[in-house]
């Protein structure tokens, strides 16, 4: 237990990014540490929003993706490739936890092991919590032990409006953002830190998805 006076509260000093990117509006004033969930069912932009995010990150340190679902496949490659990531090479690393496993370990264990080692990145993409098969236990552990030093977002379908797993609904409510993803726009379901605009992830496509949003932004 620790005890601040109001004084020393008002004093206490945060770790934020200096950081007035295209996602501003929607992160606010966004800590260097945090826990995030993105959700959305298949075929609606996810994948595209978490690439967007993932490259305006690099600017601020060393971001992995560890891609539980897709490997180092070709339909991921494709979405590398479309966002242009080879401008932050360097700073954004593929990993596949399915190859070169550790006899022995859970992937629980491994991405334990992975976030432990000091060189590893300050920002860690979780691709995703459906195939990671991740517990509350095993949640609560990470953000323990490494909640206070690095970002870590969890990628997670939906069934509809719906987080498709009860582990997904729980990191929703217990950490400081959560977005929802519906046919190419980005929705801000919480935040903790100011940011409340919804992000356009394909302005193209979300609009011939959703003319009644654009509409009444015009209005």
């Amino acid at each position: 237990m620790k005890v601040l006076g109001i004084d020393q509260f008002q004093k206490k000093k945060f770790n934020l990014l200096d950081y007035d990117g295209k996602f501003k509006a929607t992160l606010g004033n966004i800590p260097a540490a945090f826990m995030m969930v993105i959700y959305g069912e298949s075929g609606n932009g996810k994948t595209e929003a978490c690439l967007q995010l993932a490259k305006e990150l690099t600017r601020h340190g060393k971001v992995a993706w560890l891609s539980y679902e897709q490997g180092q496949g070709f339909d991921l490659q494709t979405a590398i490739n479309r966002n242009k990531m080879e401008e932050v090479s360097g700073k954004f690393l593929v990993i596949d936890p399915s190859e070169n496993r550790v006899k022995g370990k859970s992937f629980f264990q491994e991405l334990v092991d992975f976030l432990s080692k000091r060189s590893s990145p300050q920002f860690v993409f979780i691709d995703s919590l459906d195939y990671l098969r991740l517990t509350w236990e095993e949640y609560v552990y990470l953000k323990d032990k490494f909640g206070k030093k690095k970002a870590i977002i969890f990628i997670a379908h939906a069934t509809g409006s719906k987080p498709k797993l009860r582990i997904t609904e729980q990191i929703y409510y217990d950490g400081g953002f959560a977005f929802i993803v519906k046919k190419y726009i980005m929705h801000v379901m919480k935040n903790r830190f100011g940011g409340f605009e919804p992000y356009i992830i394909w302005d193209e496509k979300a609009r011939q998805l959703n003319p009644k949003f654009f509409n009444e932004k015009s209005e």
